[in-house]
């Protein structure tokens, strides 16, 4: 499966996933309302993976210009109906069609784990955000897509191998490449960014339960675009 297939393989599921979103991930989209403290009123916000577009409520209560970008043609042409203020395309986020310093917030919920290329989804991140600008993101944790792994073969954590989720009860199911977090938080990353927060979290509800085991099922990230010198 291709990098492009992965992002949009959510086309006829989009439904299953956007209740799930709501039943499901309240804890975690709390969490994330949380840390994301920064000033929105009259900024310019990405959000990268933008779904059904449920976090535009909240964006726009906070005062930001929302521009959103997902894979999935059906996500957008729903969220572009109910969101008709949010600056809408359908694209790949290895590829941002957006300039360079444009962005002054980029958001990021359970996405970047679908890239095959961890490290240029940031490059891109880091181009298209201003020096100062405020990223917040949550990627699944390498530590479950490993326990995956485990699941069917002989587990490798640092060999990019496709892994097979299925979660909120079974209704939705996602393949995606592992990662390991050296690709999330590189030397690379941390010259370009600094780390504001981190946090790993256990299973949440809706969560598929692998082999009994206790694992982080996503982490989050906040952290600041260092100004130029």
């Amino acid at each position: 499966m291709n990098p492009i297939n992965i992002q949009t393989q959510y086309n006829g599921q989009t439904e299953n996933y956007a209740n799930g979103i709501m039943d499901y991930n309240k804890t975690s989209r709390e969490l994330f309302y949380k840390i994301t403290d920064f000033e929105f009123k009259n900024k310019n916000l990405l959000d990268i993976a933008s779904g059904d577009g449920f976090d535009f409520v909240e964006y726009t209560r906070r005062g930001a210009t929302i521009h959103g970008i997902d894979a999935s043609e059906e996500f957008v042409e729903n969220a572009r109906a109910q969101y008709p203020h949010v600056n809408l395309v359908v694209g790949i986020m290895e590829q941002l069609p957006f300039a360079d310093n444009s962005m002054d917030i980029i958001t990021s919920k359970y996405a970047l784990q679908t890239s095959a290329d961890v490290p240029q989804v940031l490059r891109e991140i880091t181009r298209v955000l201003r020096p100062g600008g405020m990223l917040a993101y949550i990627a699944v944790h390498p530590m479950r897509q490993f326990l995956e792994k485990k699941k069917a073969y002989g587990a490798d954590y640092f060999l990019q191998e496709i892994v097979e989720s299925t979660f909120f009860e079974g209704k939705v199911t996602a393949r995606e490449p592992s990662h390991t977090l050296n690709e999330y938080l590189s030397a690379t990353f941390l010259k370009n960014f600094n780390l504001l927060y981190y946090t790993e979290q256990p299973e949440f509800p809706g969560a598929e339960r692998i082999n009994g085991h206790n694992y982080p099922v996503f982490f989050m990230v906040k952290a600041q675009k260092k100004e130029e010198r």
